[in-house]
């Protein structure tokens, strides 16, 4: 089967699923945003493990601390806990997770000392990396999807956190389509060549303006005006691309092509959403500075 009929596929399988658990079922049958939550800590948690596999595939000595990244998966769910009203449980999460760091640390000092050699900066430098990559920037999703920033679609009772959310995604996909396209077609000047030799400048150009008129032509159907979803999509797409060099060079460092082989003709979890990862991000601050929520 050709890669782009295998990533199609995937995607008409896995883009219903993504919209379900964004938009979540009404708040009378699961807290709000919980549906969301659970797919993005699963997204933490198979990252965090193709990012483990693939760094001990390339360092054999190498032993990275697993208690420490899996504050990647922990955080989304702080982030989460810190927006329901009347919660509790936010200060008891918060100690488990204190307790969780200190013996990361102190496991750290006892495996030194059993086999005779001090890998200290390595094994927690390279968990806290991936915990604040993928723990600090998919906490920001739950944060932009439980965002009230505005109020509903007509009709349709989409909170302005659902809207923002599937405003970077349109943008995100639209930006990547294009300047795939483009930049094999047109493409000459060399993007990064250290990191990505195949992109080009006028992929990367393409892919903007793309994802900048794919949100002003979602707008309407979102509740949002042109004009500013324009300069939004633009902005979330040129996120995105940084998003998606960042992790071309932790790849090309590790001397792998993908993270992992999970989704057909994507590669791995992270291979997928690097983009979205900084795009959403991106989104979430600019949707605090203008006025995109009516």
């Amino acid at each position: 089967m050709k890669e782009l009929t295998k990533r199609v596929l995937t995607a008409l399988v896995g883009i219903p699923l993504f919209v379900a658990a964004l938009v979540g079922p009404p708040v009378s049958l699961l807290p709000e945003g919980s549906t969301w939550l659970v797919l993005v800590m699963l997204i933490a948690l198979v990252g965090s493990v193709e990012m483990l596999s693939a760094v001990e595939a390339r360092f054999e000595d190498l032993r990275v601390n697993r208690l420490l990244a899996m504050l990647a998966v922990y955080l989304p769910l702080e982030a989460w806990w810190s927006l329901q009203p009347g919660d509790t449980l936010l200060p008891t999460g918060r100690l488990v997770a204190l307790g969780a760091v200190l013996l990361a640390l102190g496991w750290e000092v006892w495996k030194a000392e059993q086999r005779r050699a001090c890998h200290v900066w390595r094994n927690l430098g390279t968990a806290a990396l991936i915990a604040l990559y993928l723990g600090t920037l998919l906490s920001t999703w739950v944060h932009l999807r439980l965002w009230q920033g505005g109020g509903a679609v007509q009709g349709a009772p989409l909170p302005c956190g659902v809207r923002l959310v599937l405003l970077g995604c349109v943008s995100v996909w639209a930006c990547d389509s294009v300047a795939y396209f483009v930049g094999t077609r047109w493409g000459r000047r060399q993007l990064a060549p250290l990191l990505s030799p195949r992109k080009s400048w006028e992929g990367a150009g393409a892919g903007v303006v793309a994802g900048g008129v794919a949100a002003a032509v979602v707008a309407p159907w979102l509740g949002m005006p042109p004009w500013l979803t324009l300069a939004l999509g633009g902005a979330a797409a040129c996120a995105g691309q940084v998003g998606d060099l960042f992790e071309s060079a932790l790849k090309r460092e590790l001397g792998v092509k993908d993270f992992g082989t999970l989704l057909p003709g994507h590669g791995g979890v992270m291979d997928r959403l690097d983009s979205l990862l900084f795009a959403l991000p991106v989104i979430y601050l600019l949707s605090h500075l203008l006025p995109i929520c009516p």
